[in-house]
């Protein structure tokens, strides 16, 4: 009995040894390599320490539709906020994200190991350029889509450079009867072309 009672010691002992081998194989990895762009990326945005600045957003999702908006930023806050080519303008008392918005918004969709999450970074300033979200792989139709383009520092006061780096634009012309009309005009550059709150970026060079 006593040897007995050894060998299933023994055996219970393995048996720990083999389960505990195999449990620290699924130790995930963390941070991944998604979280670590991330905290890369959001620490050059930090440096840059860029309070006041403007950028167009472009939302798409399986869901009604909006224009993009132009969203500006002042000493850290949204302090305007409007749809464009309409120019409507919009509540900033509402939440309008900032792009340290979209960065936490990444941050919770690995946190809460997404499906899929595939971002573009911005190589100068670090910010989110392109941002897909799929939370759930057994859900359709889920899935969400940011765009940012059309950065600019400073808060709309800031004097344009005569650098000519042409870009297309789409401009809406005043007129008494509906629709309205739109042209295309080329702009020397895009500091230019956001100054015109009646333009929209439609392509890189002259129209």
């Amino acid at each position: 009995m006593k040897i007995i009672s050894i060998k299933s010691f023994i055996l219970s002992i393995s048996l720990l040894l083999l389960t505990s081998c195999g449990q620290s194989n699924t130790i995930i990895d963390y941070p991944s390599t998604e979280h670590q762009k991330l905290n890369e990326n959001k620490k050059l945005w930090e440096k840059s320490n860029i309070q006041d600045y403007s950028f167009v957003v472009a939302r798409s999702c399986f869901c009604l539709q909006e224009e993009n908006k132009l969203i500006t930023v002042s000493d850290g806050t949204v302090s305007e906020a409007k749809y464009i080519p309409s120019n409507t303008v919009l509540d900033i008392s509402t939440e309008q994200k900032r792009i340290v918005d979209y960065f936490d918004m990444i941050q919770d969709a690995l946190d809460k190991n997404a499906y899929k999450v595939t971002i573009t970074y911005d190589k100068t300033y670090g910010f989110p350029s392109d941002i897909a979200i799929d939370y759930d792989e057994q859900i359709a139709d889920e899935e969400i889509y940011y765009t940012l383009t059309h950065f600019q520092k400073g808060n709309g006061s800031t004097i344009c450079t005569q650098e000519y780096k042409p870009v297309c634009a789409k401009v809406n012309v005043s007129c008494f009867t509906i629709p309205c009309e739109t042209i295309e005009e080329t702009f020397s550059n895009t500091c230019h072309l956001n100054a015109n709150p009646n333009a929209t970026y439609l392509r890189d060079g002259e129209c």
